[in-house]
């Protein structure tokens, strides 16, 4: 079988390869054809060699966790059937079955000992088929197949923004005003999201005015500020109180700066894991002072439950309909998984690169 690999912990190691095993399906296991895998920063930091784990005796890793694909066997009775279009879900429970994943929260395991498919300890998505669970599979409506490979992301934003809300029930509270940092598919997503959630929704990125990611905001009526030209910080005074803010941009010296926007009662949630040691120096009495006499909030979400896949399900349906073919414009560039060295090069207006299966 081919498949897009690398050798975890060697830098500039992804390969396509035709040697990969072929998925043999246990009895209570689906046989998936995938269709596309998406392209993000975690595939390139494998790539890197900055982290990632084969699977127990193999020396390569099959890479790739946002995916798309069509059951072609699934067994009697089960959630899927042949022919239905599917994602799969990412993190499988810790051995030692600790509460949250025995609870089917698998994200937030306590014991660190979870493997993720594409990621750590389990082959990828980026193949021409895999074996899978039916439990850890999610159907999807056929219309959505432009774009259903999305739905990765899309969950990491919905797991984010229901936890906020299951957070922020400590007040009476009426959010109205959010501001997303980054322009990636994350952010876009969520600002699509919060803005389906009827906030009024800024998003600031490094890219100036009129570029392609501002005017596909402005059609859903989402506002745009170039970073270049209107410092984060400055974002509080220039819009008013701020009451959500989604940081996606991958950059150790936005973290602080998303706090400290933070209106009265706020909450930021923060969804990016930066890599290195990078030090910023921040006035530590003023943010803190600010933060508890503001009752505002910060915490750190990643990867998403079966939960947050289904409520992506629906938010990517409601978008649609609100704004048909918006959602399958984030797809910039779709590139045979033969080619897959060429997704590693991105150009300035891309936003999501997927690898055709097909």
């Amino acid at each position: 079988m081919k498949a897009v690999a690398v050798v975890p912990g060697t830098r500039d190691s992804l390969h396509v390869r035709s040697d990969a095993p072929d998925p043999v399906p246990g009895k209570d296991e689906a046989l998936v054809r995938v269709v596309e895998a998406g392209v993000c920063g975690t595939d390139i930091e494998i790539h890197q060699g900055l982290y990632g784990e084969a699977p127990a005796g193999s020396e390569f890793l099959i890479l790739g966790h946002e995916n798309l694909g069509v059951v072609e066997s699934a067994p009697a009775g089960s959630i899927v059937a042949a022919g239905d279009l599917v994602v799969s879900t990412v993190r499988r429970p810790c051995p030692e079955r600790c509460r949250p994943c025995v609870s089917e929260q698998n994200d937030m395991c306590l014991t660190g000992h979870f493997k993720e498919r594409g990621i750590r300890g389990l082959h990828g998505f980026m193949s021409e088929r895999y074996a899978e669970s039916p439990h850890y599979l999610v159907k999807l409506p056929p219309h959505l197949h432009r774009f259903a490979v999305l739905m990765e992301p899309m969950s990491v934003v919905q797991k984010g923004i229901q936890q906020a809300l299951a957070i922020q029930q400590r007040l009476a509270w009426d959010p109205r005003r959010a501001v997303v940092l980054g322009a990636g598919p994350v952010g876009i997503l969520a600002a699509a999201a919060l803005r389906l959630r009827g906030l009024e929704v800024h998003v600031s990125a490094l890219e100036p005015q009129g570029s392609f990611k501002d005017t596909h905001l402005r059609e859903a009526g989402i506002a745009y500020v170039s970073a270049a030209h209107t410092p984060i910080a400055s974002l509080a005074a220039k819009l008013g109180p701020i009451d959500v803010v989604f940081e996606a941009t991958g950059a150790t010296a936005v973290v602080a700066p998303a706090m400290q926007i933070l209106g009265p009662d706020g909450i930021c949630i923060l969804s990016s894991v930066t890599g290195g040691e990078k030090k910023v120096q921040i006035d530590l009495a003023t943010w803190n002072r600010e933060m508890v006499l503001g009752n505002r909030l910060v915490f750190g979400t990643v990867n998403a439950g079966r939960l947050h896949f289904e409520m992506g399900r629906r938010d990517l349906e409601a978008i649609e309909e609100l704004l048909p073919a918006w959602l399958e414009r984030l797809i910039t560039r779709r590139i045979p998984f033969t080619d897959a060295p060429q997704a590693l090069h991105r150009t300035p207006d891309d936003i999501k690169t997927v690898l055709s299966f097909d």
